[in-house]
């Protein structure tokens, strides 16, 4: 970002050489654009239509529509813009905002348009406007230590006149015309200086009446006003204020030069003398005041804010400018700018960007205002296109300091996104201004926006730390969260949606949760669950889906039953139903196809129409694109080498090929009924298996081959158990005819050798016989 040195003229002497020296290098500014005029319609415009309020919530923030009528409603088909929002200081209750009301967009006949809330703006009533059929433009107001409001408005002369309200805005008396011309500012010196209530008036030297004078002063209320008088160096579209010891200071730039001035005059607050500028410095905010850019065509990017803290601390009498200026150098976009001076306006410090968005000098960051709280801290609130990829649709953005401008907080988005194009009356721009008023705890923002296709009012409360708001209650059980989240809902009950316009188009569909940006967002069916980014995006009719993941069933149409967790799971599913996939790209291509289920990454990642498959492992069936019912296990194509595709099928992969133990093996049979089991013997037991009443059937070459194989591999093991056992008996065998042998040998040698006996006889009974060998 290109930042200039610090410029430091003080003195009205050098007035002119400050001038020059700011020529170099500027942006020339286009002739302004005096207010066009027109006469009321000649024909009454017709009963405007109504309808109910408009209320848009973005995060814990809640803008509430301002232009309404004396019930509350909206009134379709108008235009308000520009608006200046006042607060009683007593009753922060209390406040009134003030507009360009146009009743016709085909007319740029204008008036000055009001509203009043009493409960710190959640509701707003417009009786109407201060005088009807009379054109009124840039309207200001501001609130005295009293808290009587006071609306300074335009008229078509050129002139101003001056309002006041005892009742908090609800009602307007005209107090006197007040001089002034066009973009006129005024402030009210609201502390105990000797210029007390005094209030003090500025306005362009284009549109004037008074040759090139520009300021007033008066010291009755409003009632008479000061023969206008010049300014050094002619500030314009700008603002002004006073310091806590009643001296006041004007900022704005010069149209000639394109440099931005404060003036400063010590002496207005005495009432016995013409008012003197006793200082003008020349402020860099960094950048140029432009006009007529494409973001706001026929008005400004920005005007000039000056605030001056009264806060009594460390940071009372700082002086505060910003402004949204288009960075020296670029002929495109705009940054919010800010500078203070710590010494009365005779120095300012280097700009500093207040919005933290990357450089892009393609963005719009514009109507930047800001406003001081008593406590010293400074809001500062802008338009902003930095989330807009045409470049163009805005929010408002809030950031804030609480040490004089040292130091900012993160931008915070405060707002939906608008069109600032949308609903233009017959002039070509949203205004010229937003405007924020502070207290100690939040600060009042009154901006113009169209979130309801229409340029309207609106009225948000922000803060440093914004307390979470309950969340709105809706009829049916129902519950959305997010930018147009379930927009469309009529009369679909049990409905959830989270995310940028989740459930978006639903109508009467009911008992569907959609969490994730554009998730559901089609649906007008039941049923329905979607977590994830565009998760069941164009479902319409389908029902009963379960979608889990990013693009999960994105393109389900009428598809019903469904079951997608992960990745693209069940992505090009149209029609299919009772699909159930899990897994990164499971069923990805599925279009048509029932009754699949996918478990893992990229199963049946090819099948578009197929049906009634069981797959579960990576990559399981993703060679399947005709054949219908398979069941395959593990990373298996569902493709035979041989065969190729075919239905009712089954693949578990790892088999083919593997071992197994021969000590433990046993064979594999099915039954008709598809139950696998091993042989084994016949029992009572009715889980058991057993040989009676098979049925001999044929059994294919590999089934033989691999059932010879196991046979050969038993026998095998039989025979060498066998010869192990063979030759353990051989050698006992040959061992104990060993011992046999030798046992022989030792029973020879103790034999006896033979002997002879004799007997003699003896008488023996009969039948008996005596005369043996004794050996």
């Amino acid at each position: 970002m290109l930042r200039l040195g610090l410029i430091t003229f003080a003195t009205c002497s050098l007035f002119t050489a400050a001038a020059s020296g700011q020529t170099v290098g500027r942006k020339p500014i286009p002739k302004e654009p005096l207010e066009k005029y027109d006469n009321p319609p000649a024909i009454a415009a017709p009963a405007l239509q109504i309808s109910p309020a408009f209320t848009s919530q973005f995060g814990p923030y809640t803008s509430y529509q301002v232009n309404v009528d004396a019930n509350g409603n909206n009134r379709i088909g108008d235009a308000a813009n520009e608006p200046s929002i006042c607060v009683d200081p007593t009753d922060g209750n209390k406040m009134s905002i003030g507009w360009r009301q146009f009743d016709s967009v085909l007319s740029n006949f204008r008036q000055a348009g009001f509203a009043y809330s009493t409960n710190g703006g959640s509701n707003w009533i417009s009786p109407g406007v201060l005088q009807s059929n009379v054109f009124r433009s840039d309207p200001v107001l501001n609130s005295d230590t009293a808290g009587r409001f006071f609306y300074l408005s335009l008229l078509q002369t050129f002139f101003d006149d001056l309002w006041q309200s005892l009742t908090g805005g609800q009602s307007w008396a005209l107090i006197a015309p007040a001089d002034g011309g066009d973009k006129e500012w005024f402030t009210i010196d609201n502390t105990n200086s000797s210029g007390h209530g005094f209030q003090y008036q500025f306005w362009s030297t284009d549109g004037n009446n008074y040759g090139g004078r520009q300021f007033t002063r008066s010291i009755n209320g409003g009632s008479t006003w000061l023969d206008p008088i010049n300014i050094p160096n002619s500030p314009r579209w700008g603002t002004l204020d006073v310091d806590s010891d009643g001296n006041l200071f004007i900022g704005g730039v010069n149209l000639s030069t394109g440099g931005i001035w404060c003036v400063r005059s010590t002496n207005a607050k005495n009432s016995a003398v013409v008012p003197t500028f006793d200082q003008s410095t020349a402020v860099n905010l960094g950048g140029d005041i432009v006009f007529s850019e494409p973001i706001n065509p026929e008005g400004l990017v920005g005007q000039v804010f000056l605030t001056v803290d009264r806060s009594g601390t460390s940071t009372n009498n700082n002086i505060y400018m910003l402004a949204s200026v288009q960075p020296s150098g670029f002929t495109t976009g705009s940054d919010v700018m800010f500078v203070r001076s710590t010494n009365g306006g005779t120095t300012f410090s280097a700009p500093h960007r207040i919005n933290d968005d990357p450089v892009n000098h393609a963005k719009w960051h514009w109507f930047g205002t800001l406003s001081v709280a008593p406590n010293g801290r400074i809001d500062v609130v802008w338009f902003d296109t930095r989330n807009a990829t045409n470049n163009t649709d805005s929010q408002l953005f809030y950031s804030y300091s609480i040490d004089g401008g040292n130091n900012w907080s993160a931008n915070v988005a405060v707002s939906n996104s608008f069109n600032p194009f949308v609903g233009y009356p017959n002039q070509a721009k949203i205004g010229d201004y937003i405007t924020v008023v502070s207290d100690n705890a939040s600060a009042n923002v009154a901006y113009a926006a169209t979130f309801n296709g229409e340029e309207d009012i609106y009225y948000v409360r922000v803060s440093p730390a914004p307390t979470p708001i309950p969340d709105p209650c809706y009829s049916n059980i129902t519950t959305a969260e997010g930018c147009d989240a379930l927009g469309s809902l009529t009369t679909g009950a049990g409905n959830t949606a989270l995310g940028w316009r989740s459930l978006f188009l639903d109508t009467t569909g009911s008992f569907n949760t959609g969490v994730g940006g554009g998730a559901l967002a089609l649906n007008n069916a039941d049923s329905n669950t979607a977590v994830g980014v565009a998760a069941l995006l164009l479902n319409t009719t389908g029902t009963q889906n379960t979608a889990l993941g990013t693009d999960a069933l994105v393109f389900n149409d009428s598809g019903s039953s469904n079951a997608a967790t992960g990745y693209f799971a069940l992505m090009n599913n149209t029609t299919g139903g009772s699909n159930a996939a899990m897994g990164d790209q499971a069923l990805t291509a599925n279009t048509s196809g029932n009754n699949n289920t996918a478990v893992g990454n990229l199963v049946l990642t090819n099948s578009e129409t197929t049906s009634d498959h069981v797959c579960v492992g990576r990559e399981a069936g993703s060679g399947i694109t005709t054949a219908n019912n398979n069941i395959i296990i593990g990373h298996h194509s569902g493709v035979h080498s041989v065969f190729g595709q075919e239905s009712d099928r089954c693949f578990i992969d790892n088999i083919s090929g593997a071992p197994v133990s021969a000590a433990t093996a046993a064979m594999l049979m099915v039954d008709f009924d598809g139950r696998l089991g091993t042989i084994t013997a016949d029992g009572p037991n009715p889980g058991g298996f057993s040989l009676n009443g098979i049925r001999p059937q044929a059994i294919p070459d590999a089934a033989k081959q691999a059932m010879l194989d196991l046979q050969v591999q038993d026998l095998e093991a039989t025979i060498a158990q066998q010869q192990q056992q063979i030759e353990t008996l051989t050698v006992q065998l040959k061992k104990q005819t060993a011992q046999i042998q030798n046992v022989n040998a030792q029973l020879e040698m103790r034999k006896p050798s033979a002997k002879m006996i004799l007997n003699e006889p003896k008488a023996v009974p009969s039948g008996r016989v005596y005369g043996q060998l004794e050996q």
